[in-house]
């Protein structure tokens, strides 16, 4: 069982995986009380100061208030429409959840935020430009909603959030996605930073943008609680129209003006120029300028030579391009294929900041002028094994594969999941996918097979499928490119 701790005065609230919450004294560690959700708690729990309640979130879907003095319920709400479940499980759209998320508490504006974990298939929902717009589409569609607001007192729904569904999302698959922080004003008032989403290109991939969400009607004029106004963010560098993909939405962190995303393979900074009450549309975005970026791997060496620092002043790029910034390795590749864990996150403290990549690398920054040490510290990783024969060909299950990686081997097993991404065809041995072996299809390797993959191979044929396992984002991969190397099974 898995908990989550919150510090209150003298009290510990925590949330594990199991059906209650409870405080305990932080002196003497005995229980002050438990309080019965009638569900499994899913997320950490919430502190709202200015009410003294703990804000939990269950696996029904129920969003829970608890007096933080005795433990009794304030209130309970099911904000979301949703059926409970894993929403990779369902192609109707139709199931949430709260894994993976936690309640965001913005006292000045006595609300309360929980972000849903919604299906795939929201991916491909034309987003408007404008928040009317977005606001019909949401009421006319409420299984679209993924960001809720509750009235701390009552619970409540004051509004529709005018935010949609992204993240990491990959063969079918798509995660939690980014948590909303809440940034306080000079005139007291909170706002909400999160990740945004308006088309304007004919990917409903490439329609995300870094935002502010106001909450109530008093903060910008003209603008009600749940409308969201735009951030101009340069990416990619030198582009005319930015954008940051749908299905590689960043983790979102703020201190002061200063807001960071955790992507994948990079993170992203910039710094608020102007937030003016004008301003915020998506013909006139709020303005930024574009900081440092700190990528996985700096893999165009000519461009940038390696420098104790890890410092690039101009042709950084990994996978990406991303011109200016830090790199964790050098001419290292793609690091995160073997030891991914999905989200790369920002932590600011104490004047420092800490970024986590999706590989498990500790990087941190700290403002002024900082100077090599004179033993810097060596960022490595573990060398691949070298190449082995192609011969023999070893026969193993798809369970067995993590054991293979580097090998040439034949595996067998049943299809569980097939999909077509636009740029792949995976074949999976499991349903979700992820955490097991796969077969994947590279669109450049389509026409190969006479017919498109997706038809040719279906859940519930048994196949053998041969070639050199390699890793894909933290699980082991066989890369197909003829039709021979997958044999069907009887």
């Amino acid at each position: 069982m898995t908990w989550a701790l919150m510090l209150s005065g003298n009290q510990i609230t925590s949330a594990g995986q199991a059906a209650a919450n409870s405080a305990v004294d932080k002196q003497t560690m005995g229980v002050l009380w438990a309080y019965d959700a009638g569900a499994a708690v899913e997320t950490p729990p919430a502190y709202s100061a200015s009410r003294d309640l703990a804000i939990v979130g269950t696996a029904d879907l129920f969003v829970h208030a608890i007096q933080n003095t005795n433990g009794t319920r304030k209130w309970r709400v099911k904000p979301c429409p949703h059926q409970p479940g894993d929403p990779s499980s369902s192609s109707a759209n139709d199931y949430a959840s709260y894994r993976n998320g936690w309640p965001v508490v913005a006292d000045a504006a006595g609300v309360v935020l929980v972000k849903a974990w919604l299906d795939w298939q929201t991916l491909w929902t034309d987003w408007p430009q404008t928040n009317s717009g977005m606001r019909s589409l949401l009421n006319a569609n409420p299984l679209e909603q993924s960001l809720f607001v509750m009235n701390l007192d009552d619970g409540t729904v004051p509004y529709v959030a005018n935010v949609g569904h992204g993240g990491f999302g990959d063969g079918g698959y798509m995660p939690m996605g980014p948590q909303p922080v809440v940034k306080r004003l000079p005139n007291g008032k909170d706002v909400v930073y999160t990740i945004v989403r308006a088309k304007h290109a004919y990917d409903p991939r490439w329609d995300s943008h870094f935002g502010e969400m106001v909450l109530d009607s008093s903060t910008v004029s003209g603008m009600q609680g749940g409308d969201v106004r735009f951030i101009a963010y340069d990416w990619p560098p030198g582009a005319t129209d930015p954008f940051l993909l749908t299905d590689e939405q960043p983790n979102v962190s703020m201190a002061g003006d200063h807001l960071f995303g955790g992507h994948w393979e990079a993170g992203l900074a910039l710094r608020i120029l102007d937030r003016s009450d004008g301003r915020g549309s998506f013909a006139n975005k709020i303005t930024s300028q574009r900081l440092a970026s700190v990528v996985t791997s700096q893999d165009v060496p000519g461009a940038c030579a390696f420098s104790p620092t890890h410092y690039c002043s101009g042709g950084l790029e990994g996978g990406r391009y991303y011109d200016w910034g830090f790199y964790i390795y050098y001419s290292q590749g793609a690091v995160y294929d073997r030891y991914w864990s999905e989200y790369a996150v920002w932590v600011v403290s104490n004047d420092n900041l800490y970024f986590r990549s999706t590989d498990g690398a500790i990087v941190a920054l700290t403002s002024g002028n900082p100077q090599p040490a004179s033993s810097s510290p060596s960022f490595t990783v573990e060398a691949p094994p070298a190449p082995p024969e192609e011969s023999p060909v070893v026969a193993i299950t798809p369970e067995e594969a993590r054991a293979w990686v580097g090998r040439t081997v034949t595996v067998t097993g049943e299809l569980r999941y097939v999909f077509n991404n636009g740029k792949q065809v995976l074949l999976g041995f499991a349903r979700p996918h992820w955490g097991m072996c796969k077969v994947l299809i590279n669109n450049e390797d389509w026409s190969a097979f006479g017919a498109p993959p997706e038809e040719l191979y279906s859940v519930g044929q048994r196949i053998s499928a041969t070639g050199r396992l390699r890793w894909y984002q933290g699980d082991p991969a066989i890369v197909v490119h003829r039709p021979q190397q997958i044999v069907l099974e009887p």
